[in-house]
């Protein structure tokens, strides 16, 4: 097996701008996999400041949710928000170690300044095999 065929993919990306406001949000169920790699992307635009609030909670009941310190960008024992660039896209990677976690993760970005945010995660080391293309969260699956 290729592992990295046995993933699943889940993404939300704004059709417009997202506010300086508005907050992008993406809520991942991870039952049946061990590990969440999640990928926020901001448009280009001026502000170097990336997102002003960026942050991962888990819930049991996908209703209440609760920070995970240590991936709350900017909070006490989170994690340093890094700066955008300004003549591309720009992107924060968040690794999230799905044992002992809650089942369902939300991630969250609010851009300093509005712009077009888009939040993709992969689901991997999975319990069972992926074999077609809806266990993996795409319309089709190319292989060749």
């Amino acid at each position: 097996m290729i592992h990295q065929q046995n993933v699943k993919v889940l993404s939300t990306l704004g059709a417009a701008e997202t506010a300086s406001s508005g907050t992008a949000t993406l809520t991942i169920d991870t039952s049946g996999f061990d590990h969440a790699s999640v990928a926020v992307v901001r448009s280009s635009n001026a502000a170097t400041t990336f997102m002003s609030v960026l942050k991962v909670e888990e819930s049991d009941d996908n209703s209440s949710y609760a920070n995970v310190t240590a991936l709350v960008g900017g909070g006490a024992g989170g994690f340093t928000i890094g700066t955008a660039i300004t003549n591309g896209a720009s992107i924060t990677k968040i690794d999230v170690d799905c044992r002992g976690r809650k089942r369902y993760l939300k991630v969250s970005a609010t851009p300093s300044t509005a712009c077009i945010v888009g939040i993709n995660a992969t689901l991997s080391r999975s319990e069972d095999a992926i074999a077609v293309a809806t266990d993996a969260g795409v319309v089709s699956w190319v292989r060749g």
